[in-house]
């Protein structure tokens, strides 16, 4: 571990238990970096570092830790007894930080920025078969915004924490709202930020002109999130486009009741 990352643990005005558990994480870090090649091993050192800033700094605005801890654990998990070590060091560290970091509730929809633009699209690596394939990754969402002049995105937040992103087709001359993209970041599974973020966009979407209702278009089988969406109110439209099915949702009273 670097002397000053050391020093940065040892002097920080946190429990003692929790400087320990960063420092193990830290040594373990130390152990799997030398397994793997450079390109990871520097990432991973890297965002090791931000998540003791996270840790150790009230004043922090945007905490990465969770996604970090699983970006170390999948790097970990294929490195016998050294990456095993790591994996251990990190479950010890993360209820710790969920108890000084938390709580992760409230969800917001905010703009990228130049700061947070690398660790969005990172949260693409989190998810796994068969769910990533079902969405495309957040560089390839961003740089197809670039060309498209309707294209409005946001990252999804709960609390500090970044755990997804969201893209729709922002057109005002239409009434039918398109969500083009949606994901929330593997770690973050199963917390309610997915149905979370369909109510602030759902909130948006209310407020543009002509809206009338959002559509949604999604593949089937295993890992589809056609489940999540029917969930959120959505209903099949009967249309197959680009061999993935449309579903819908009303957004103004007067439709709903007819």
């Amino acid at each position: 571990m670097q002397p000053e990352l050391a020093s940065k643990i040892e002097n920080a005005d946190i429990p003692s238990e929790l400087k320990h558990a960063l420092t193990d994480v830290a040594q373990s870090i130390d152990a799997l970096s030398s397994t793997l090649p450079a390109n990871p091993g520097r990432r991973m050192r890297h965002f090791f570092e931000q998540l003791v800033s996270e840790a150790t700094d009230v004043s922090v605005d945007t905490h990465w830790w969770e996604s970090t801890c699983d970006f170390i654990i999948k790097n970990a998990q294929a490195r016998d007894a050294v990456g095993q070590a790591a994996v251990a060091a990190v479950h010890k560290l993360q209820p710790m930080l969920r108890e000084r970091l938390g709580p992760y509730e409230h969800v917001t929809l905010r703009e990228i920025t130049a700061d947070t633009v690398f660790r969005i699209c990172l949260l693409s690596d989190t998810l796994t078969e068969p769910k990533k394939y079902f969405v495309a990754p957040n560089a390839i969402s961003l740089a197809q915004a670039h060309f498209n002049k309707y294209a409005w995105f946001r990252a999804i937040y709960a609390g500090k924490a970044p755990v997804g992103f969201m893209m729709i087709i922002d057109d005002p001359d239409t009434p039918e709202y398109f969500l083009w993209r949606l994901m929330i970041a593997e770690p973050f599974h199963g917390r309610g930020y997915g149905r979370q973020a369909i109510q602030r966009l759902v909130e948006y979407v209310k407020t543009r002109p002509n809206a009338k209702e959002l559509l949604v278009s999604c593949g089937q089988g295993e890992g589809s999130p056609e489940g999540f969406y029917l969930k959120q109110g959505f209903v099949p439209t009967g249309e197959i486009v680009h061999d993935e099915i449309v579903l819908r949702t009303v957004l103004t009273s007067e439709e709903k009741t007819q």
